[in-house]
């Protein structure tokens, strides 16, 4: 269990550094929003938006936590989908691939061949985080991580933290949240 806690943590540590990423780079911010549609759409809002950096964060904990715990890959969820439609129409499926250059050439075709920032992205994606803690070192827990699931809301408002979801306990506070 110690193994998964701090796969989690590194995740987390991760999606973080990725946040920061985009964040910082004000030119990076404005490219990777889009509006949600259809279904996927939230109706509470008049206009309800997804980022790039969303759907990258999940799809790089999904990613990196599947790779690690091949048990848990039918058990990690998220608030997004991650398909974009680009420019010219194409719906592109987001997700961390084999290597940084096959990363940033799909993140390429949802950011309209901007490049740069594709391999910015990929490179944040593929680099390897670790997080070690002490206490973690010394914890002896017999989960097995085929029991647990993962809920994934990188960088949301915070109201779907209080709906209460059918896994929750109803009172409004859900399992937490990572990223």
């Amino acid at each position: 269990m110690a193994a998964l806690l701090e796969a989690v943590l590194s995740s987390s540590e991760k999606a973080a550094e990725i946040a920061r990423l985009c964040r910082d780079a004000e030119p990076l911010f404005r490219l990777l929003v889009a509006e949600k549609t259809g279904s996927d759409r939230n109706q509470r809002f008049s206009h309800d938006f997804k980022t790039l950096a969303d759907v990258l964060i999940q799809e790089v904990i999904r990613h990196d936590l599947g790779a690690k715990f091949p048990e848990l890959r039918g058990h990690i969820g998220g608030e997004e989908s991650n398909e974009f439609t680009n420019v010219n129409g194409d719906t592109v499926s987001v997700r961390v691939c084999d290597t940084v250059r096959e990363t940033a050439a799909l993140l390429g075709s949802v950011l309209h061949q901007q490049r740069d920032a594709a391999e910015l992205l990929a490179a944040a994606a593929h680099r390897e985080v670790t997080v070690g803690d002490a206490e973690l070192d010394g914890l002896n827990v017999s989960i097995d991580p085929g029991d647990v699931a993962v809920w994934i809301d990188p960088i949301g408002e915070g109201g779907q933290r209080w709906d209460p979801h059918p896994w929750g306990d109803g009172d409004g506070w859900d399992p937490p949240t990572m990223g």
